[in-house]
């Protein structure tokens, strides 16, 4: 009785805060990321400065025991990004995350911090805390989302660490095209033309949820990735990853691999992506293996309304336990707000995003390491400048 009570009243809180959003919300004003220059010589150093937020509204059994409202915020984030001729470097700090926990080698509310020197689009390296370059929707940047959180395939990714990347960008392009990088790329957020690769090793990936942090093993296990992948401007975007970070369970434990495959592709009012994620000795725990795989589609409804769906299929083989198989389901709907301009990634700069997650599968004995065990809802409200 009190569960269908406490149902009832989410309902009705729910359906408050669906017709606040709709009747009440202002279009805000939104700019673009403030850039600082100066000029040595004949030398321009330049500085950008950007950030985003992201506040929530939650609910349903699927984010907590009870299945009641609550209100917390995803990401806090503010960045600069620093340009001197061929020297490059980037500061990207949460404020939502730990200030001590060290994971991988820095706090982990220092997100990116990295320096980097371009030779050409063809290659460039860098040194610092930076993402592992394994994962599709891992690569896109958090404030890019179609959807409002990276779910089942982030468990499995090496995440962010610290180490020696070497990449390229835009290798046999066209002629006529003529497009540059910067050197600060991480994904495909540079929907360009050509080939793209990135060449790393690192600490081991102690913020990856399927590796386990241990200071012990500095110098003495690292991590290697490696991906490839193929641009033909926002029409098709592929790739291909693979990593291993060693000793992943603490010393003497068995080393974690994976590796991932994505394909993702933008025409008219149509987005479509689908990516496959394998995972083996999570944790270093010998044959626990998990895998998973999504397919995503968006459609502009209206000029700054987009509709989505994506549904997610993992499975769980760990030692001890039974296979499991667990899906997510989001149905989602994204309501972009006073864009600068009718461009993707501009549209993204203020959005309230809606998920229902509705989960299904074999939820009770799920042994993954991510993924919503029963169904849930989430508001989100960006700002990025």
């Amino acid at each position: 009785m009190r569960r269908r009570e406490a149902r009832r009243r989410n309902l009705l809180v729910l359906g408050t805060v669906l017709l606040f959003a709709a009747a009440m919300l202002a279009p805000a004003t939104s700019s673009a990321k403030i850039t600082l220059k100066d000029k040595v010589g004949d030398k321009e150093i330049k500085v950008k400065m950007y950030g985003f937020s992201q506040f929530e509204v939650r609910g349903g059994d699927g984010n907590s025991s009870e299945g009641g409202i609550y209100f917390r915020a995803q990401r806090i984030r503010i960045g600069f990004n620093y340009f001197h001729g061929p020297i490059a470097g980037k500061l990207f700090l949460d404020f939502n995350q730990s200030h001590t926990k060290d994971d991988g080698g820095l706090p982990k509310m220092i997100k990116d911090a990295f320096v980097a020197y371009k030779f050409s689009n063809a290659a460039f390296i860098r040194l610092g805390m930076i993402k592992t370059p394994l994962g599709m929707d891992f690569t896109i940047p958090g404030w890019n989302l179609d959807i409002a959180l990276r779910a089942e395939e982030k468990g499995l990714v090496l995440e962010r660490d610290f180490g020696l990347m070497l990449s390229g960008r835009l290798i046999g392009q066209p002629e006529d095209k003529k497009m540059k990088c910067n050197g600060l790329e991480m994904g495909h957020e540079r929907q360009g033309y050509g080939f793209g690769y990135d060449i790393g090793v690192f600490n081991p990936a102690g913020r990856s949820a399927a590796v386990s942090w241990d200071k012990s093993l500095l110098g003495d296990a690292l991590a290697y990735v490696g991906r490839l992948h193929y641009d033909h401007g926002p029409a098709l975007h592929l790739e291909a990853s693979y990593g291993v970070s060693e000793q992943a369970g603490g010393p003497d434990t068995e080393d974690y691999s994976v590796y991932d495959f994505g394909v993702a592709s933008e025409f008219g009012k149509w987005e479509l992506k689908a990516e496959y994620i394998s995972g083996h000795n999570i944790r270093g725990v010998a044959d626990w293996d998990s895998d998973g795989w999504y397919l995503s589609g968006g459609f502009m409804l209206a000029r700054n309304v987009q509709g989505v769906i994506r549904h997610y299929s993992a499975t769980s083989d760990k030692p001890g336990f039974p296979s499991a198989t667990l899906q997510n389901t989001f149905i989602g709907l994204n309501w972009y707000l006073s864009p600068l301009r009718y461009r993707p990634k501009d549209l993204q700069r203020h959005k309230l995003v809606f998920n229902y997650i509705i989960a299904s599968g074999d939820t009770d004995e799920w042994t993954g390491v991510a993924g919503f065990r029963d169904d849930a809802w989430i508001i989100q409200w960006q700002y990025k400048f």
